[in-house]
């Protein structure tokens, strides 16, 4: 299978971006761009926000091109759209094919669900992006940051970071990619004391 045809594989033309943490939805929604460019380069991206959504959009922005461009619809917030947001969401669902790709992305919630369900219903691929919020889903996501760049890091370090770092998730993907990004070989805690020993002390972690 050629580089295209997989990437293709990987962006239907419907996709569900489901769950509240804004890292992940934003880091689905970037790779799904990037795969849709990869395949198709003239594609026309367009941007939506279900929160400034105005009644009408959906329909006009998924008509056909008037030069036959393919076109992707990236809808953001879809679970805080009002009535009209949702109902014209949903007709333009079967519009979704060869010439339009339509993603939704929605935080969960009882809101908007008729929305999931219809996503889920027509076989749409499900990107999940759950809440980081224990402990364990702060070392899980830390430790899945240096394995995507191919780096390891000791279990000292990645708990190091975290207390140092805290509980914002952007700030902690930040920091880590800035010890990949300076540093070569495997992330050690005197690494992380380099960068971050003030804020590390001040939680009263240990080397």
């Amino acid at each position: 299978m050629s580089e295209s045809v997989a990437v293709a594989a990987r962006v239907p033309p419907l996709v569900l971006i489901h769950g509240p943490e804004s890292v992940l939805i934003e880091r689905a929604i970037c790779q799904l761009v990037a795969d849709l460019r990869l395949t198709q380069p003239e594609i026309e991206i367009i941007k939506l926000s279900a929160t400034a959504y105005e009644g009408g959009e959906l329909p006009m922005q998924a008509s056909p091109s008037l030069f036959g461009e393919a076109k992707a619809l990236i809808v953001r917030d879809a679970d805080e759209g009002h009535e009209a947001f949702q109902s014209d969401l949903l007709s333009v669902l079967p519009d979704a094919g060869a010439e339009l790709v339509l993603v939704v992305a929605h935080k969960g919630g009882a809101r908007g669900k008729k929305i999931v369900d219809a996503l889920k219903a027509a076989h749409a691929r499900v990107i999940d992006t759950p809440a980081i919020k224990t402990d364990r889903d702060k070392q899980d996501f830390t430790i899945n940051e240096f394995r995507r760049a191919g780096r390891k890091a000791t279990p000292e370090a990645v708990r190091g970071l975290i207390e140092a770092v805290g509980s914002d998730i952007a700030e902690l993907a930040s920091a880590a990619q800035q010890l990949i990004a300076d540093t070569t070989g495997t992330i050690d805690e005197q690494i992380v004391m380099t960068y971050h020993g003030g804020k590390v002390e001040a939680t009263g972690f240990r080397v």
